[in-house]
């Protein structure tokens, strides 16, 4: 008796465990096929967005983009790749805090401020931080944040806690703050800029924290340019944003604070085949929807901004449809040709180009040049790379060449200019070049005789 009951007793646990099992292997079966479900509809919008790009290059019809302004450029030369109105000044929205935190971190590395600094919150800050017609993580009256926290609740758009930082970093004045993102804006070749608030928001809306001497609707504006020019500096500065700009999550305090881009991995607008890592959203009103982002594709990047694209509001995916179309339409479009520090200038260009500069008081008439650094340039699929002109840089200069005597090996010398490839105002737009040997100069006979035969 006692075997059968306990035989019984068994076959009713099982059955309880199988029962409450069952909505449990349920809801996980149902997971994974929504998980399933959107990575294969990532796949067909992206194979979709191929054969547009497709159509387009093989028609050779331009990229229509509804944006009020667009630039795509090489992340570290600034080539452009693609541009509408790059150069029109628009609202920014949230955008503006990419400049904030290029100063915050720019601030940094000069040694003027340090993560762990302190910030004492405010009555001002306070408000603004419960104010729930912005996106806001509360922030405590009286109490102390660091540096790193505001940074942090910055990138992922929080405006009290980004008013906080400037106020922090300028030292106890959100006016002020303002004022140096100006002045740095300028020093990286940034002239039409307008700067009101360190999160975007327009003066009147952070209150007291805004200009007494501005209007209540005067808000940040730069241009599409101005924002890829500005997301290169702060690539170049400090590289690590982006371990953060591509985070799902992060936390400030006990709350998790949502990254608002939606294309990187995860996300319900991320693309298959290219890995977008930042950098910025920004909506209001005024300036509708906009994107600075930046990704890589077979290693390389590209820095892509989206201005003035109409939305529904802030849950509309509009600005990241319009960047994917940019983005695709890029890679496909252009390759990627890398030039190597050292590298002969006549094998970088598939031997079109002699490679050398004339010395015309040298041993040697003529010296061979190189690539001076690591870099590379983005041609179309037809296009290949041209020389039109080499210029001796001033410090070397003779004549149409450069002076014996006054260089080494290794030295760079001078600079080209390359055909067909454009530049973003505000970074070189020539390639420099070093000499791959130490030309010395001619006695001063042979040097008589050249200027002499140089008559006939």
């Amino acid at each position: 008796m006692l075997n059968k009951l306990a035989i019984k007793c068994n076959l009713i646990i099982v059955s309880l465990m199988l029962l409450l099992s069952t909505p449990v292997m349920a809801f996980a079966a149902t997971n994974v096929a929504n998980s399933n479900t959107n990575k294969t509809v990532e796949l067909q919008r992206s194979q979709l967005l191929d054969k547009e790009t497709s159509y387009l290059l093989k028609h050779n019809k331009p990229l229509s983009l509804t944006a009020k302004s667009a630039i795509a450029i090489d992340y570290k030369t600034g080539q452009v790749l693609y541009e509408k109105n790059a150069y029109q000044s628009l609202p920014t929205a949230s955008m503006s805090k990419v400049l904030t935190l290029y100063v915050t971190l720019k601030h940094i590395k000069e040694g003027k401020i340090h993560w762990n600094d302190k910030v004492t919150i405010n009555k001002a800050l306070h408000d603004l931080s419960v104010d729930h017609n912005y996106a806001n993580v509360k922030l405590t009256q009286g109490k102390q944040y660091t540096i790193r926290q505001l940074y942090q609740a910055a990138l992922y758009s929080e405006n009290a806690a980004t008013m906080a930082l400037g106020y922090g970093v300028a030292h106890g004045s959100t006016q002020r703050f303002a004022l140096m993102m100006r002045s740095e804006a300028k020093k990286i070749g940034i002239t039409d800029a307008k700067v009101y608030t360190a999160c975007g928001l327009t003066n009147g809306e952070v209150g007291s924290l805004g200009f007494s001497n501005a209007s209540y609707d005067a808000e940040n504006e730069l241009s599409a340019r101005d924002m890829a020019l500005l997301t290169i500096h702060i690539l170049r500065l400090y590289p690590q944003i982006l371990k953060t700009s591509s985070a799902n999550t992060t936390q400030f305090e006990n709350t998790t604070m949502l990254n608002w881009n939606w294309m990187i991995k995860g996300r319900s607008q991320a693309l298959p085949d290219i890995k977008v890592d930042g950098l910025k959203t920004g909506t209001s009103d005024t300036a509708k929807a906009c994107f600075t982002g930046t990704a890589v594709k077979n290693g390389n990047r590209i820095i892509t901004v989206v201005m003035g694209v109409p939305n529904a509001g802030q849950y509309d995916p509009a600005r990241f449809i319009q960047t994917r179309k940019l983005m695709k339409y890029v890679y496909a479009k252009y390759h990627y040709v890398a030039l190597n520090k050292g590298e002969s200038l006549s094998v970088a260009t598939n031997r079109q180009h002699n490679s050398v500069i004339d010395v015309p008081n040298g041993k040697q008439k003529s010296v061979e040049v190189g690539i001076a650094a690591n870099q590379g340039v983005w041609l179309t699929k037809n296009q290949s790379l041209e020389v039109t002109k080499i210029n001796a840089i001033n410090k070397y200069a003779k004549g149409n060449g450069v002076d014996a005597g006054t260089f080494k090996a290794g030295d760079t010398i001078a600079k080209a200019k390359f055909n067909g490839i454009r530049y973003i105002k505000g970074v070189p737009t020539t390639v420099n070049l070093i000499a791959k040997d130490q030309v010395d100069k001619a006695n001063i006979f042979v040097r008589f005789w050249r200027s002499m035969t140089s008559w006939f």
